[in-house]
Parts: structure tokens; C-alpha cells; sequence
């Protein structure tokens, strides 16, 4: 994210919403026993005592992630953030497997049993003024210190504000009711992955520089860190369908669809410019 003037703010911004989304992300893996209880330590984050990974490779993934996300996010280039729960589909019964695969032997599919989202609504940046407004006031002193001084506040309001909101938003997650586990299912077939949601006008314009259209006017919104990942294969674009869920009654017949939502919690921020709306998604077909 760029500013004008103060990048501070910015940066301590979007440091604050990275960090309550990592610690909300890995108390939500406590809570829907992915690993074991024991491969969990406690940490506080806000005041709040909370669980985290222990495990070096589950923390290095979702810190990469977050690294490219949340930039994305606050740019207004991305405006979702997921947390897929995936199990990995086995064979159920040995009657007709031309391949002769064993009952319960690993298939390589895997289905959606949650998802956890965060939804974004950007509708400004703290820490900087506008453009034309700047040059207007670049030749008083006195009325540039206060309109610093204005900014400063804004930013320190919108940190405590954002704290605040974080703050219960990981409080509501230390209370859901841990996922009861499914008839068959065996822990080790569970896994999940994190997902960003790019706006489909910024697709759109991708896939016309794709095509050729390089020469044309861009759009106003980009982030860097996200363009050098994809750019270096760090991530990678898979189909809408693997982040959603599928009924499995008719494989002929084969639906895909958003989860119903369960919501967790909805934060409004007019001195952030920010909305989040964060829920819970359970499958619609079971």
C-alpha cells in the first residue's frame, strides 16, 4: 500500500490486521482439531490468550500468505479472505473399482467439509492525504502542521478501533463449539489451505493484459507483492470450484456452491475505511 506522505499509519495498519487475521487463522485450526492438541502452543495476541502452530512449516505458510494478502487486500485488489477445511476423499466401498483400489485407500481428491471467510470492503486508505489537496496546502505552513496533526489522530483512532474490533473477533472464535468429527473420518485426511479472492474487474483487466493489451489504461489499484508471487509461481490460480463446495449424491450431476453462512462477526470502521464481515460457511448439501 502506497501513501502520499506518512506511510506509518499505512504500515502499522495493515502489521495490525495481518497479525489478528494470522492469530484468528491458527486458533481456528485448534478449534477444528486439524493437528493434534499437543502440536499447539498458547500465545497471546491483543490480551488474549490464544493457541498457535507449532509446527514450523504450518506457521511459514500462513505468514507467506498473509505477506502477499493482506497488502492485496488493503490495495483493494483482493476483498476475500478464506480458510478452506479440505478432506481428502478415500475409497468407500470396493465393489467396482475397475482399479481394484482397497476400502479406505486415498482417491487424490479432496472436498470442502468448511470455510471460514473474511470479507473486505475497502473504501479508503488511512495515513495519507489526497493528492490535490496536499498541493493546495503545500505553501502554509500552519495548515499543513495541523493537517498532520488531523492525521496522526485519525491513524491512532482507527489503531484502537481496529484493535477493538480484532480483539472480538478472536474472542468469538475462542467460543464456537469445536467441529464434531463426521462417521469414518480419520484426522490424518483433513488438511486445509488459504485462499484470496481477487475482484473481477481486476481479473478482467489481467486477462486483457494477458492478451495482449498491455498498451492500454491500467487500473488504479495493484500490489506489487501479489504480482510478484504469481509472477514467480510462489502462487498459483486454481479453479473457483476447489474452494467451494460439491455435492458428491450425483457425480453425473455434479453442483457447486457457497457455503450457508454461519456469521461470526461484522466490523464496521469509518476511520479505517474498512468493513469486514467474518462467518463461517458449512456445506449446503449435507
Amino acid at each position: 500500500m502506497t501513501s502520499t506522505t506518512s506511510p506509518a499509519p499505512s504500515l502499522q495498519f495493515s502489521s495490525l490486521l495481518g497479525s489478528s487475521v494470522e492469530s484468528i487463522i491458527h486458533e481456528l485450526l485448534y478449534s477444528r482439531s486439524i493437528y493434534p492438541p499437543d502440536s499447539f502452543i498458547f500465545h497471546r495476541h491483543l490480551g488474549v490468550r490464544c493457541h498457535a502452530s507449532r509446527v514450523p512449516q504450518v506457521g511459514d505458510y500462513i505468514a507467506d500468505f498473509l505477506r502477499v494478502a493482506i497488502p492485496s487486500i488493503v490495495s483493494g485488489v483482493g476483498d476475500n479472505l478464506s480458510l478452506v477445511i479440505l478432506e481428502e476423499e478415500v475409497v468407500s466401498r470396493s465393489g467396482g473399482n475397475e482399479d481394484r483400489r482397497e476400502v479406505g485407500e486415498r482417491t487424490g481428491a479432496t472436498k470442502t467439509v468448511e470455510r471460514f471467510v473474511f470479507q473486505f470492503q475497502m473504501d479508503g486508505a488511512i495515513g495519507g492525504f489526497e493528492e490535490e489537496n496536499f498541493e493546495q496546502i503545500e505553501g502554509y505552513d500552519q495548515q499543513l502542521k495541523s493537517a498532520i496533526r488531523r492525521d496522526t489522530e485519525l491513524a491512532v483512532e482507527a489503531r484502537s478501533q481496529l484493535e477493538r474490533s480484532m480483539r472480538e473477533c478472536l474472542l468469538r472464535v475462542l467460543a464456537l463449539r469445536k467441529r464434531r468429527r463426521r462417521k469414518d473420518e480419520k484426522a490424518e485426511n483433513i488438511s486445509f489451505k488459504l485462499c484470496l479472492h481477487v475482484k473481477e474487474e481486476k481479473k478482467q483487466q489481467d486477462n486483457a493484459e494477458a492478451d495482449g493489451a498491455v498498451g492500454e489504461t491500467r487500473g488504479t489499484n495493484t500490489c506489487p507483492e501479489l504480482m510478484k508471487a504469481m509472477s514467480q509461481g510462489e502462487w498459483l490460480q486454481p479453479k473457483e470450484s476447489s474452494c467451494i463446495f460439491a455435492s458428491t449424491s450425483n457425480v453425473s450431476a455434479q453442483q457447486n456452491s457457497k457455503g450457508l453462512l454461519r456469521p461470526i462477526k461484522d466490523v464496521t470502521l469509518p476511520s479505517c475505511g474498512m468493513k469486514i464481515q467474518f462467518g463461517m460457511e458449512v456445506n449446503p448439501f449435507e
